[in-house]
């Protein structure tokens, strides 16, 4: 978990009352304080909801019970109590800096005081989600609780949001996350957690700007910058992205995710010999980039497709026409298919060697290679060689056994 520390990092405790020692004009005062003393809390309370009642705008009453109600909610294990006593303490404090601003001082104190203890517990509560899962809905309660005591903590919203995240609530942490931000927080993974919801959570077109701000805090980070790509792609936005990846492959040429990147999209739009020149980039980088590999196979077969597909509409337009035409029309158009079939065929070649390689790497990694055999066993099969397609047809799913 992130930034579970704090310039306070000790439980404070045995808070000095201030006025406690003083002169009030108000008897129930006076007695909430015996009673605070005595932790006697609800008799105390009593007698300052009295004060009150016959002045509501006794800043003593109301700092005093604003005290009161801190150590009345951290003397009780009872977690939603704790949360109502918390409210109630920060609006008795308010309320009384509201009523005499020269207050505030101690008024802050307190508070800061009540904001550490609530940001320990919330500690607490995390560490003992280790054992005991059900806790970090806790944490996420106490954290939450330590940011109504301080709105302007970024910390308490982003430890909040990492809680939700581990309690399998990750939709809730969308707003501590943006809380976060709003309080000042700059923190890339801030950023990065909270786009990524947004892309799963169905607010997509949220997560791009809210990277192209990271990317200019962090223009150096690889990650923020591939996460920044992908989110125009999902959004559709594959102009900007294009622009993106060819600023990034000039400032950074030897860096293989922005070269397989690139090389990936121009494949997605059918532009397969600049696809190529970007991935081939990639692997000369790392020869061992086993999805670069892959992806340059299939660009070699999609483009090998597309050439297929070109042989068919000339064999078609050739059987529909071939009675209008003339005999060197029909000459061209044969030739043409056959010069069309050896590129096919060269193609498919081609992707022969980065598909073997592909196979490798992630068999050593232990990843699933099903779809890489696929593709070289056509591969195989279009450039008539059988026997090897034979050798890859059960991790292709193509045995019969």
């Amino acid at each position: 978990m992130k930034r579970l520390s704090i310039l306070f990092c000790t439980v404070l405790t045995g808070l000095v009352l201030m006025g406690a020692d003083g002169c009030s004009s108000d008897p129930n005062v006076e007695g909430a304080k015996l009673d605070l003393r005595n932790k006697d809390y609800d008799r105390a309370l009593e007698n300052l909801e009295t004060a009150l009642r016959t002045n509501p705008n006794n800043a003593d009453a109301l700092e005093l019970k604003g005290q009161v109600l801190s150590e009345k909610a951290f003397s009780t294990e009872d977690v939603t109590e704790h949360v109502s006593l918390i409210g109630q303490m920060v609006e008795a404090f308010r309320a009384a800096m509201s009523v005499d601003a020269t207050r505030e001082p101690t008024v802050e104190r307190s508070l800061s005081i009540a904001y550490v203890n609530e940001f320990q517990r919330g500690i607490q509560a995390f560490n003992r989600a280790r054992n005991d899962n059900s806790q970090y809905g806790i944490a996420a309660t106490y954290f939450g609780t330590a940011a109504t005591i301080r709105p302007d903590s970024s910390g308490a919203y982003v430890n909040q949001a990492y809680a939700l995240m581990n309690a399998g609530n990750a939709a809730d942490a969308i707003g501590p996350f943006e809380k976060a931000i709003e309080t000042g927080d700059t923190e890339l993974d801030t950023f990065r957690f909270l786009a990524d919801l947004y892309l799963r959570n169905g607010r997509e077109a949220e997560a791009v700007p809210l990277l192209e701000r990271a990317s200019g805090m962090y223009p150096d980070n690889v990650d923020v910058q591939n996460e920044l790509l992908n989110a125009f792609q999902v959004t559709g936005q594959i102009d900007r992205a294009m622009a993106l990846y060819e600023t990034a492959v000039e400032r950074d040429p030897e860096n293989k995710l922005f070269r397989y990147n690139y090389g990936s999209l121009l494949v997605r739009l059918e532009r397969y010999d600049e696809a190529i020149e970007q991935l081939l980039e990639a692997i000369r980088i790392d020869p061992e980039y086993g999805n670069a590999q892959y992806n340059l196979g299939a660009a070699y077969i999609n483009k090998a497709v597309n050439v297929n597909n070109r042989i068919n509409e000339v064999d078609d337009n050739l059987r529909t026409n071939r009675s209008s035409m003339t005999a060197a029309q029909i000459s061209a158009a044969e030739a043409e298919i056959d010069r069309l079939a050896e590129e096919r065929r060269g193609l498919f070649q081609s992707a022969i060697e980065p598909l073997v390689a592909a196979r490798r790497i992630m068999d050593a990694s232990g990843e699933s290679t099903t779809g890489v055999c696929q593709a070289l066993y056509q591969s195989y099969v279009q450039t008539n060689q059988l026997e090897l397609a034979q050798t890859i047809a059960e991790c292709a799913g193509y045995s019969d056994n």
